[in-house]
């Protein structure tokens, strides 16, 4: 699978923001297998396990999440011939649950009622257990950030040499942990941003109550993969202004991205406002997962949204 994920691509996209020009820099991860970086965790993770013996041939697959990660075992588990079975809450695009089904997955179904995501966890665990199935559970796996660490970050500085900067959403906290790791130990002066939604900011302000529409990040919990020991700051951003971010790097540029990336452009120019040079983001996935949400629906556009006081100018392959 070496050549159908990983290796993607990057591009620099130059903006005016509070009268100056500056650009940011975005890996399209939306060019792995499925269309998201989830891919690049859920190959490791299987990789890992057949090697180390935690993996038999056949073996039934469990795992929790809001999306992408599903989707990317869903295809893996078809390619490798394991029985998947997700649980994820019921608040996820409509899209997300019929890939998942496309590609031969079982979707459980959860509400908030019945306790959200902390909720799929419980149940997962539980049905994993009775069922003798691998767990890859992508909120402790240690190979989640162990990707982003040896190859994520690894692409980036082969692409862009020294990073000064970078922004990324918290969700399973993988993508931030490995690619912050790695920069730091090449630059303990790299600024690290991690992004969650201002309406559910567990880190930053201790809420486990809210909803957002930012799928992919903000979860109901602090993963057990998330710490502070490479991040310099957690910012929030507001949710609609990040729908609105990924809508107008769309129609402004032709960057087709779902809403977190959205989220993590408005990271990386709040970042680059503080350090002046050029940052570095993920774009985490397409916009084709959201065809039924805020993303692709009329909203109402806030004078103090970031995104609206952005003006994207341009950008270039690197």
């Amino acid at each position: 699978m070496t050549k159908l994920i990983g290796n993607t691509p990057m591009i620099k996209i130059e903006y005016q923001y509070e009268g100056s020009i500056k650009c940011i820099c975005a890996k399209l991860e939306y060019y792995n297998l499925t269309g998201s970086i989830k891919d690049r965790m859920a190959n490791f993770i299987l990789k890992s396990a057949k090697e180390n013996g935690d993996l038999a041939d056949n073996q039934m697959i469990v795992e929790v999440t809001s999306g992408n990660t599903g989707v990317a075992f869903a295809a893996l588990g078809a390619r490798y011939g394991h029985p998947i079975h997700i649980f994820m809450p019921d608040w996820a695009s409509e899209e997300r649950v019929k890939l998942m089904k496309a590609y031969g997955a079982n979707v459980h179904l959860v509400s908030r009622q019945e306790g959200g995501f902390s909720e799929c966890l419980r149940r997962a665990d539980k049905f994993a257990k009775e069922n003798n199935a691998f767990r890859p559970n992508q909120f402790e796996n240690i190979n989640n950030p162990l990707v982003h660490y040896t190859e994520t970050a690894t692409e980036i500085l082969e692409t862009l040499g020294n990073v000064k900067g970078f922004a990324s959403g918290v969700g399973s906290a993988g993508t931030l942990m490995g690619i912050a790791r790695k920069l730091k130990e090449i630059d303990k002066n790299t600024l690290i941003y991690g992004v969650e939604p201002n309406q559910l900011a567990i880190i930053t302000r201790g809420e486990k109550e809210g909803s957002h529409k930012i799928e992919g990040i903000g979860d109901d919990f602090i993963p057990d993969l998330f710490g502070m020991e490479n991040v310099d700051k957690v910012i929030t951003v507001n949710d609609m202004d990040a729908v609105n971010m990924s809508k107008k790097l769309a129609k402004e540029l032709g960057i087709g991205v779902g809403i977190s990336s959205g989220a993590n452009m408005l990271g990386a120019i709040l970042l680059n406002e503080e350090i002046g040079e050029d940052v570095v983001t993920v774009f985490a996935d397409d916009n084709k997962k959201y065809l039924s949400t805020d993303l692709f629906n009329d909203i109402e556009e806030k004078e103090d949204f970031i995104s609206n006081k952005i003006k994207l100018i341009r950008y270039e392959e690197i």
